[in-house]
């Protein structure tokens, strides 16, 4: 009777505490890039293939910035402090999976104690006639604690899902700094090779004009050129100069950031061979871009396991309006002294199942659930706006691309017009038809067209490395299910 009584109580308790409703945010699925696509393979440089491999950036060919990736991926602080983190989240995760099975634990104490000769028990303890009480006394305990919540509406499981959720986000996130670390690598290698390149030719340029400079002083020492000209040239020649020290200044300073990027001082050397081969191939874009995209890019697979890992606190959460179910034991033997100690006759034990309902707690539980759907909505929005980024990103490089393409294609015309004119230029100075200052004028327009190309032919391989970026570099993961 008094059992039914408790069944009937139960239900009654546990329909005061009622789950309000919510409404959940849905995840976007994938935008078409189609068009986008069908455009870039439509042009020569691009061509239909795979996604890019896990050592991506060997597809330039370049030996010294495969060196310098694989030194980055074993000293790179931030790469290292990235795997502790994905170490640390992965224990806390498994630290609440414990909470899954039930827990045992022995203890094992000891109390020794002195009663005073005048005190309390030994003067005033009732003891039978002739029975002394003893000054001291040595209680042992030798007991095992059993405890065990019975997870009957899957808090538990929830809240370790969503641990374990975020351990996913994790490793995700290393990954995603792996891509972040090695293509700024790779960029910032290529803008210091290119500025070298790009130094060369300033000097070349400085030689040209310092010449021109000499011509205009022995033309305005003769009387034959009027001091305009000779100024305008010394202007030009330090004009180039100035160029030359802010170029300097960024070499230094990319020397330093490539340093740093590798895990090394900013004094070390790690640049001592010139670009080896150009990417001079067409660039390969997968099939089924835009369904494959949520796989291969590392920071949406990260959001998508954090969006999962709030939908297990929901679902925790609800599980906080139901009772929660602890089954605790003990047993253990009792004894005053160590010879009795290990008797049969000391045992003692409990078994004391609990019970804890909801009933009224303020508003809690409501605010809590809503705290988590809210929370939940957030990372799923946030999702969604990943993913139109991420479209966006791979549209905007298959635009970039084209257009830096074309333009160096365009420069590398002009440069060839240049360097036939000074060709021509040059022939015609030997047989004596032009002087000497229009040979070297057309030098400088040959060398300046170079250094345009240069930065050109840059633009085009970081925008090659910022479509690798935007692939998701070498990263593939089924993500959460």
């Amino acid at each position: 009777m008094f059992f039914r009584a408790f069944l009937l109580l139960l239900l009654f308790f546990v329909g005061c505490a009622r789950v309000p409703k919510h409404e959940l945010a849905s995840l976007s699925k994938s935008v078409t890039l189609e068009q986008s696509i069908d455009t870039a393979l439509a042009r020569e440089f691009f061509e239909e293939g795979g996604w890019p491999t896990e050592q991506w950036w060997e597809m330039f060919g370049d030996s010294q910035l495969n060196s310098l990736i694989e030194l980055a991926l074993k000293e790179n602080p931030t790469l290292q402090r990235a795997l502790a983190k994905v170490t640390e989240v992965e224990q806390e995760a498994k630290k609440q999976r414990a909470s899954l099975f039930p827990s045992l634990s022995a203890n094992y104490t000891e109390n020794w104690e002195y009663f005073s000769k005048n005190g309390f028990i030994r003067s005033f303890y009732p003891a039978p006639p002739g029975v002394v009480v003893p000054a001291t006394t040595n209680q042992l305990d030798l007991g095992l604690n059993f405890n065990y919540e019975i997870d009957f509406f899957g808090r538990n499981r929830h809240l370790f899902d969503s641990a374990w959720g975020m351990a996913q986000a994790q490793k995700a996130e290393r990954a995603q700094a792996i891509l972040m670390i090695t293509t700024l690598i790779a960029q910032t290698y290529i803008e210091l090779q290119m500025k070298l390149f790009q130094q060369e030719t300033l000097e070349e340029r400085l030689d040209a004009r310092k010449a021109l400079l000499e011509l205009s002083l022995a033309r305005n020492s003769g009387g034959i050129e009027s001091v305009s000209p000779l100024l305008d040239r010394e202007s030009g020649v330090y004009a180039l100069e100035q160029l030359l020290l802010q170029m300097d200044k960024e070499i230094a300073l990319d020397r330093h950031m490539l340093n740093l990027l590798v895990g090394k001082g900013p004094d070390e050397d790690l640049v001592k061979e010139p670009l080896g081969v150009l990417f001079n191939h067409p660039l390969a874009l997968p099939e089924h871009l835009s369904c494959d995209l949520l796989a291969r890019r590392p920071d949406l697979t990260a959001q998508l396991w954090r969006t999962e890992a709030a939908a297990k606190q929901i679902g925790a959460a609800k599980a906080d309006f139901y009772p929660r179910v602890n089954l605790m034991a003990f047993g253990q033997l009792e004894a005053l002294a160590f010879s009795k100690f290990l008797n049969f006759s000391n045992k003692q034990g409990g078994l004391d199942p609990a019970i804890h309902l909801p009933i009224f707690t303020g508003g809690r539980l409501r605010a809590n659930l809503k705290s988590k759907v809210a929370k939940f909505n957030e990372e799923t929005y946030l999702y969604n706006e990943l993913i139109l980024n991420a479209a966006k990103e791979v549209a905007d490089q298959v635009v970039i691309l084209t257009a830096t393409f074309d333009t160096a294609a365009y420069q590398a015309a002009s440069l060839e017009i240049a360097e036939e004119q000074l060709s021509l230029q040059s022939s015609r100075y030997t047989q004596g038809l032009y002087n000497l200052s229009s040979v070297l004028e057309k030098q400088e327009i040959a060398l300046h067209q170079q250094f345009l190309l240069y930065g050109y032919e840059r633009d085009y391989l970081l925008s090659i490395i910022k479509m690798v970026k935007a692939l998701g570099g070498g990263y593939l993961s089924e993500g959460p299910s």
